[in-house]
């Protein structure tokens, strides 16, 4: 499900990829949350805080990459909280669409604001290393998720990283959720206090666009220190042609040029709505790559990942304030 508005629908160019990298040692971002709820924020106004660093592919909107910082040294889990992770505990990702733009359909009958909160307590009762977000606004990620990443890894170092979609008119401009923050897509990762090196985003504005109203597509990938590449994206609605050559692009084109350029053979995870199935025409399974394999929600989610991350598990994650249930998937690094 994506968000519709009617708009022109110019040319769409090619854009450059990014590269950039952020050291483990700079402060970017700490927010505390206080208490054991969610609380979203009051002001939806667009900010640029010290210390988020933004990553901009030239023909799209910029990407913006903070908080990768470790929580409060002093918390100690709660009752409520699970335990820290045991040693050679599985790798999990959570794929969440939170439905959040406020333009679609899926807001009005289930969502009206709730999604955010459900997907919170969804963090803090499942601790993914890894959680990739669809259909969702700036703050959403920022201040609405990023503490539940806080919370469910104490002492760890936590990010998150936001890519808008681009508007059809400027291509150049983010997509605006209904509230007026930008929307679009998001990650959320835990990076491992022994790991080396740090973490380095790459975004970018897919060359292949379907006509319509919807906004144009994006992706997004971050390269986790020496422990694992993670990318999500949102692939088109309106033509399941150009969805499975947008697929295509990110795991043929862009990944390859990733790996190189951090010059690391870590375990590559990709997750996302991408608007295709098994057994659909075009078929999902078209999409991946020779060396990767595949799980999925036997709908439209998905998990692509190259054969030394071993699937262990993949289940539903019951979501009511959204049309998309989560989709959990535990592997071994």
């Amino acid at each position: 499900m994506s968000t519709r508005r009617a708009v022109p629908s110019p040319p769409v160019d090619r854009r450059r990829r990014v590269r950039a990298l952020v050291v483990p040692g700079v402060l970017l971002l700490v927010v505390a949350l206080a208490g054991d709820t969610y609380v979203r924020p009051s002001a939806p106004a667009e900010r640029t805080a010290p210390g988020v660093r933004t990553f901009c592919p030239g023909s799209g909107p910029c990407a913006e990459l903070g908080g990768l910082t470790a929580g409060p040294t002093g918390h100690r889990p709660g009752r409520d909280e699970p335990p820290a992770p045991r040693p050679g505990a599985p790798f999990a990702a959570l794929q969440l669409n939170l439905c959040n733009s406020g333009f679609a359909s899926c807001y009005a009958q289930v969502n009206n604001g709730r999604a955010v909160a459900e997907a919170y307590a969804a963090i803090i009762e499942l601790r993914p290393q890894v959680v990739t977000l669809n259909e969702v606004c700036r703050d959403d990620v920022v201040t609405g998720l990023h503490p539940a990443m806080l919370r469910a890894f104490p002492g760890d170092p936590v990010f998150w990283a936001f890519q808008p979609a681009a508007d059809r008119v400027v291509r150049s401009r983010p997509y605006r959720c209904r509230n007026g923050e930008s929307y679009g897509i998001g990650i959320l990762g835990r990076v491992d206090p022994a790991a080396r090196g740090g973490v380095a985003v790459f975004n970018g504005l897919y060359p292949q666009q379907a006509d319509g109203p919807d906004e144009l597509r994006v992706w997004l990938c971050v390269a986790a220190a020496d422990r694992y590449h993670a990318c999500t994206t949102h692939l088109t609605f309106a033509s399941a042609a150009v969805a499975i050559r947008q697929c295509q692009h990110l795991l043929r084109v862009e990944i390859p040029a990733m790996r190189a350029a951090v010059g690391s053979s870590t375990p590559v995870l990709v997750a996302g709505d991408l608007n295709l199935a098994v057994g659909g025409s075009p078929d999902v399974r078209d999409c991946v790559p020779a060396g990767y394999h595949h799980v999925g929600n036997g709908n439209v989610q998905h998990v692509i990942a190259t054969s030394d991350l071993s699937f262990a598990d993949a289940r539903s994650h019951p979501m009511r304030h959204t049309d998309h249930n989560g989709w959990l998937v535990s592997a071994e690094l």
